[in-house]
This record gives structure tokens, C-alpha cells and sequence, in this order.
């Protein structure tokens, strides 16, 4: 029986010219949808006859009820580090390998998250919607220099944010669900406990992926103890914040800002209580969207294939399947 690969949801299209692809093609028959798809239902339809799937984008949820309806499925291949869309369990009961591409994205996240964090303290696109109206208006910003940044998860992407926002004169200050010591200090990055870091930072920058022990780990509480005037920047995912706290602070003007490029529901629809609101910026979860990204991606990616044919499976998420995978 031939090996089936199957790409179901490269879109927009990015893939297609891509040099990987000569490569997923040596490895067996490759189907590349370049349309999402409508539901599950066609999602299952799409993956029913797959050995192997390389899920480009993250539209895609891999529920346990998917996973049971693909009975030939041994490797899913993630681009990107985030987990939080495939039901690592179930894919562990069902044998199902599943790998991603660990620090391939770190550095363009990491900039564009200082990107974000320059706009919301400077109101760049704030200001540039009003020069385009023909309102010459300024507004007063924070200067980067001499604040405390705190950073919530200390990771590949943590640690880039911090050599950035040491080089703009900042402190940083840093906290970690695994508390590493020796991590911090050849960070440069002085360890305090999570209030503490709420408490005295300028500006908060979240860093930790979607586990259940992060979900909502930013609540009311939480977002209660920021300094005023405090600034909130977000490239790891959005259930990571009570939403309606941190909107109630923007709205009441207790903190300055945000820069959102994660979201709850994806793409952001237009009613959306973010779209009207002037101290937030937002970019549509395109952290890791630049060409350099995406090429160790691909590389990435396509090598956890090939190392998973030969069977010395590499970037795997869900370890404990080796002893019992397909």
C-alpha cells in the first residue's frame, strides 16, 4: 500500500512553491489542500486515508472524536510549537506520534512582540489613523528606556524578547512555570514570583504556551495588581487572559494598552470588543510570519517526517506514545 502524506489546510497557500514539498513527495503520495476545511466532517475526509499529515497553518483542531475517524494515522507534524488544538491524550491512546517545530519561529515572534510593544507605548497606529484622517494629534507615550519589562514564561521566545528588551535599556524581570535559575541568570533575567512581577512591571509580556495549569492563569486578580498605566502584549495565546477583566481595564483606563495578536475565536470577527478600542493594537496571530520563520518551519518540519519513516522519531510532544505507537 502506498504511504499517503496529506497537507489539509495550507491557506492561504504557502507551501506550494516551497522546496520541502519535493521532499514530502519522495516520501510517499502527498495530497496538499490549499482551502480550509468547512467542518469536521470534511476535515475527516480529508485526513481518512493519511499515514502521515503536516498541519501547515493552526486552523485545525485534532479532537478526540477526529483523531478516531483516521484509523491509518501514525505522525501528525506540527508547524509551530503550539499543542493546544490536538488532544495529546487521545493521540497517545490511538498511537498517533505528534511532533512540532520547536524554536524555528522564536526570533520573528519575539520581534514582532517588541513591534507590538513599541506601537501600544508610542501609539504609532493610533497616530497614523489620525494623520490620515487629517487630525494632527500627539499623543503622550512611555519611554522604553528605564522600565521594567516582566516576562511570563522564560522559553525559546521569552528568552529573545529579553535580549530585545535589554537592548532597548530596559529591566527585565522574569517568572516560570519550571523556576530555572540557570536559565534566568545567562538570560540575564532577575527571577521574581509572578505578583511581585505583576506589581512592578511597565509592561507584562506573556510567553507560556496553553496548558491547563496556564488557561486563565491572568485573571481578575491577576490583572488587578498591575501598576497603572501598565502595558499588556500577548503572542502566546489568548485563553492564557480573563478577557473581560482585561477588557473592563483598558475600557476604565487603569492600564495603558495592549498589543494582542492571539484570540479567542480566530479569524477575529468584526463585533468583536477589540475592534473599536483605540489602546490596543492588533495583528491577526502572524507572530511567526516572516519568510525566515517559515523556511526552518518547513525544514524542521519535513526532517520530524523523515525521521519518523526511519524511526528515530525527533520533536516529539507526546513521548509516552513510543512504546505504543502505530
Amino acid at each position: 500500500m502506498t504511504r499517503k502524506l496529506v497537507i489539509p489546510d495550507d491557506f492561504p497557500p504557502l507551501y506550494r512553491d516551497h522546496s520541502q514539498i519535493e521532499r514530502l513527495k519522495s516520501f510517499g503520495e502527498l495530497v496538499h489542500y490549499e482551502t480550509m476545511a468547512a467542518d469536521g466532517d470534511e476535515l475527516a475526509g480529508r485526513l481518512m486515508s493519511a499515514d502521515v499529515v503536516v498541519n501547515v497553518q493552526r486552523f485545525n483542531t485534532f479532537d478526540r472524536a477526529l483523531l478516531e475517524r483516521v484509523p491509518r494515522l501514525r505522525l501528525l507534524a506540527l508547524f509551530g510549537t503550539g499543542t493546544d488544538k490536538v488532544d495529546l491524550a487521545a493521540a497517545t491512546d490511538l498511537g498517533i506520534v505528534v511532533t512540532n517545530t520547536p524554536a524555528a519561529t522564536s526570533i520573528s515572534v519575539a520581534e514582532l512582540n517588541m513591534g507590538l510593544l513599541l506601537d501600544v507605548a508610542r501609539s504609532i497606529s493610533f497616530s497614523d489613523h489620525k494623520v490620515r484622517e487629517g487630525v494632527w494629534h500627539s499623543e503622550f507615550g512611555m519611554q522604553l528606556r528605564g522600565k521594567t519589562i516582566g516576562l511570563v514564561g522564560l522559553g525559546a521566545i521569552g528568552g529573545e524578547v529579553a535580549g530585545m528588551a535589554k537592548a532597548f535599556g530596559m529591566r527585565v524581570v522574569g517568572w516560570s512555570f519550571r523556576n530555572d535559575p540557570a536559565r534566568a541568570s545567562r538570560l540575564g533575567v532577575e527571577l521574581v514570583d509572578l505578583d511581585e512581577l505583576l506589581r512592578t512591571a511597565d509592561v507584562i509580556s506573556l510567553h507560556v504556551r496553553n496548558t491547563p495549569e496556564a488557561a486563565g492563569m491572568i485573571g481578575r486578580r491577576e490583572i488587578d495588581l498591575m501598576k497603572p498605566g501598565a502595558i499588556l502584549i500577548n503572542t502566546a495565546r489568548a485563553a492564557i487572559v480573563d478577557q473581560d477583566a482585561l477588557i473592563e481595564a483598558l475600557n476604565s483606563g487603569r492600564i495603558a494598552g495592549a498589543g494582542l495578536d492571539v484570540h479567542i475565536e480566530e479569524p477575529l470577527p468584526p463585533d468583536n470588543p477589540w475592534v473599536k478600542m483605540e489602546n490596543v493594537v492588533l495583528t491577526p496571530h502572524s507572530g511567526a510570519m516572516t519568510q525566515d520563520a517559515f523556511d526552518r518551519e518547513a525544514v524542521i518540519g519535513v526532517d520530524n517526517v523523515a525521521a519518523f519513516l526511519e524511526g528515530k522519531p525527533t520533536n516529539v510532544v507526546n513521548p509516552a506514545v513510543l512504546t505504543r505507537r502505530r
